[in-house]
């Protein structure tokens, strides 16, 4: 496609449908299928998912619950006839905080083009989708990927009901930032999900952040310890929610390097297919080099400087203080040879940079940049077509992580610079264009070389760096 300047101005009055249960679940039990009730108005936001944290920024109108199992609908009025491509959005959130009822998950501004039927839905958070307890059996044995599954049983409603809103159930797309990416990605991973998708579109979240089962299950016996149910773990259905929520974010990890480690000691995807009840069949990147879905067209994209959020907002907790700190964390959280470290170290810590800047730098293409662009290379040697995204910095919108969340669902920010409407119109027309199978449009895709499409003010030729990177890593463990 064409870097044209464009305008994130609607051109379609829409028609919306607001907090539509797809699903019942009853806590650690599996998502139910709801039907659709077409008499009821669908005109207020559903509750938000439970969460521990600050909220008011969620725009959550209707509160809070565990029982939040709903989605939104938005589709242009007098659409044409033919069918409309839907775009099912995933919000992120460190799989601990979000909600559909947030303006970046508002995926009105897809509709409004005449292009695409918007879908935003919501998944269980934190300890309600995302704790391992089928290990203990019993009433917790359906407890493994419960968030997963509830975004499969909402593709599961999209499929049976999105027809009468003038959608197209053989053509749908999920997409998703941040954990909402991730969680896209290891759809690939999960047979439960097959059929209900064509295409997936992938913002800053890979497959990395899948977590071992072994750290899962000790993130439990953690939780059960600090509630004192270590030899009781049923009695966590009775615990009150916001005890529980506040509970599990205690004792994870919080510290980013930790979190996105080579074992990804965190809360995310687990790798479940060993586990008793386990959602998926294997770590979604091996899934993703056996081909076993290579019919499925990828979009993976990734910004710049991804992890200088954290030293923007959060440095003082972020600062590693010295190098030798840096390969320190290198070799003990993500089990780099201690040689290999300092090279790495060495090859980020050029003109100046402070060793904050050094560890975001760093971290931004370890965390993101590499894995994102191993996953491109294998879906394109397994058959699969893929095409990489770099989003660069724009006037007032660093490229930090979430710079393009706008962008994706066809929202304008606040007080934009027109540098901001032409990238996020750029990423919003790319989407688009991608979930119509219209591949043409785009850039060209990778094939054994990591090309890249960037947008916005890149400070490098994208998929030269890929190719840096790869080399740089090459031979360290990061799926």
């Amino acid at each position: 496609m064409t870097d044209t300047i464009g305008t994130l101005r609607n051109e379609h009055a829409v028609c919306s449908w607001l907090g539509i249960p797809y699903a019942t679940a009853e806590r650690f039990r599996r998502p139910t299928l709801l039907p659709f009730n077409p008499d009821l108005p669908y005109d207020q936001k559903g509750p938000a998912p439970l969460q521990a944290g600050e909220t008011s920024w969620l725009e959550a109108d209707n509160g809070f619950s565990e029982d939040c199992l709903n989605l939104n609908v938005w589709a242009p009025e007098n659409a044409d006839d033919e069918p409309l491509p839907v775009i099912v959005y995933i919000f992120g959130g460190g799989f601990e905080l979000g909600a559909n009822t947030q303006t970046t998950s508002n995926a009105s501004g897809l509709a409004a083009t005449g292009r695409a039927i918007g879908v935003s839905l919501n998944y269980r958070l934190g300890p309600f989708g995302w704790l391992s307890l089928s290990q203990y059996g019993g009433a917790l044995e359906e407890a493994t990927n419960l968030g997963l599954q509830d975004i499969i049983t909402a593709l599961r409603w999209v499929q049976e009901n999105i027809a009468r809103f003038g959608g197209d159930p053989g053509n749908v797309t999920v997409t998703g930032h941040s954990a909402g990416s991730m969680s896209s990605i290891a759809l690939l991973a999960a047979p439960a999900a097959d059929g209900l998708y064509q295409h997936i579109a992938s913002f800053s979240g890979a497959t990395s952040r899948t977590v071992p089962a072994w750290w899962a299950e000790e993130l439990a016996e953690r939780l059960l310890r600090e509630l004192n149910l270590q030899h009781a773990p049923e009695e966590l259905l009775h615990v009150d929610a916001q005890l529980l929520a506040a509970s599990l974010a205690k004792v994870s990890p919080r510290e980013l390097g930790e979190r996105n480690s080579v074992d990804n000691t965190t809360l995310g995807i687990v790798d479940d297919h060993a586990q008793p009840g386990g959602v998926l069949i294997g770590h979604p990147f091996s899934v993703v080099e056996s081909g076993r879905r290579r019919d499925i067209d990828i979009l993976l994209s990734s910004a710049t400087e991804e992890v200088d959020y954290w030293v923007i907002n959060k440095i003082a907790g972020f600062d590693p203080g010295s190098l030798d700190h840096l390969i320190d964390e290198l070799v003990l959280k993500s089990r780099i040879p201690r040689s290999w470290a300092k090279r790495i170290v060495d090859a980020y810590s050029i003109n100046g940079r402070s060793t904050a800047q050094v560890r975001a730098d760093l971290f931004t293409d370890y965390i993101f940049t590499l894995p994102v662009t191993r996953a491109a290379l294998a879906h394109s040697a397994a058959g699969g077509t893929t095409h990489r995204l770099v989003i660069g910095s724009a006037e007032g919108a660093p490229a930090v992580h979430g710079t393009e969340m706008y962008g994706i669902v066809g929202q304008e920010r606040p007080r934009a610079s027109d540098e901001q409407i032409v990238r996020d119109t750029f990423v919003r027309d790319a989407l688009l264009a991608f979930a119509s199978g219209n591949t043409d449009q785009l850039w060209a895709p990778v094939t054994t070389t990591p090309t890249a499409k960037g947008i916005g003010n890149l400070t490098y030729d994208p998929t030269t760096h890929a190719e840096t990177v790869l080399e740089l890593f090459n031979g360290i463990e990061r799926p």
